[in-house]
């Protein structure tokens, strides 16, 4: 696919390009909401952990240098835009538009029927653009930080899990949730880099590089919720975590909803970034 546009062409990735795709992801994300830094072996990892694959990154070109890109993610009826951005010095000036169509031309190509994305909660000018190409928010999901903290009772003693029990118990507990979520992959790499733990209904995740704790994930079957099920996991994650030595913990893509909220107020959690869900039928 090649699309010719005021100099600017829209094309699939070469492999000879990845070096310098990574190398305009560094330019272009460096004034972002949150500064990222990326490399080729983070990229292929992220790629490898949605289900992605590299053909089907697209980059806009000024001749031969990369001043765009967008990563579509196709599985069979979704679709899911796992990145897209723009050099500074080229914004304004419709390629991120034309990014999108062609993203939503090879998706619909391949047989899918939906599209969704997040944005950043304050990334107007983003989310500006995707409304006027027609998607529409579905709900938003929180980042939260708080401290470890030791309790001394928690509920049921979690025992560990096996990544086929995660895997299970994952399906039931988002089964509800955005379709980056559902990707088996991204949730088998989370579970190779944590602790497993599983009790009667639900299961938790539990990760710590030197002073940081994570919890990557925390679910509840949906037969099972209201029950505090909940709230016994998080206190054994924070158990856990602070016999770790972690000075601080992270919760990610927790749905910003009262129950997910009054959870999070209990442990006294900041919530630190906010994204929308859109979606859109193609």
């Amino acid at each position: 696919m090649t699309l010719e546009s005021d100099e600017i062409s829209i094309q699939h990735l070469s492999h000879g390009q990845l070096d310098a795709l990574i190398e305009a992801q560094n330019d272009i994300f460096q004034d972002y909401i949150i500064p990222m830094k990326s490399s080729r072996q983070f990229f292929v990892d992220f790629l490898k952990s949605v289900g992605g694959d590299l053909k089907n990154v697209m980059v806009a070109l000024d001749g031969d240098r990369i001043v765009g890109y967008v990563n579509p993610v196709i599985d069979q009826h979704e679709a899911w835009v796992g990145g897209i951005g723009i050099l500074p010095s080229y914004r304004g000036r419709g390629i991120g538009t034309k990014l999108m169509l062609a993203t939503e031309e090879l998706s619909k190509s391949k047989g899918a029927r939906e599209i969704s994305l997040e944005v950043i909660e304050g990334n107007a000018k983003a989310e500006g653009l995707y409304r006027r190409l027609g998607y529409q928010g579905t709900r938003r999901y929180l980042t939260a930080e708080g401290r470890p903290t030791r309790f001394e009772g928690f509920g049921e003693m979690p025992e560990h899990a096996t990544l086929a029990d995660v895997i299970e118990f994952h399906g039931r507990s988002y089964m509800d949730t955005c379709w980056q979520k559902r990707k088996q992959d991204a949730v088998i790499a989370s579970a190779r880099a944590a602790e497993c733990y599983r009790v009667d209904g639900g299961f938790v995740l539990v990760r710590s590089v030197e002073t940081s704790g994570f919890i990557p994930f925390l679910g509840v079957v949906t037969e099972k919720r209201h029950r505090g099920i909940g709230t016994s996991l998080m206190k054994f994650a924070l158990t856990r975590l602070w016999s770790l030595g972690a000075f601080k913990v992270a919760v990610y893509n927790v749905n910003d909803d009262i129950p997910t909220m009054r959870l999070l107020d209990m442990f006294d959690f900041k919530v630190t970034l906010k994204q929308l869900e859109m979606k859109k039928k193609l």
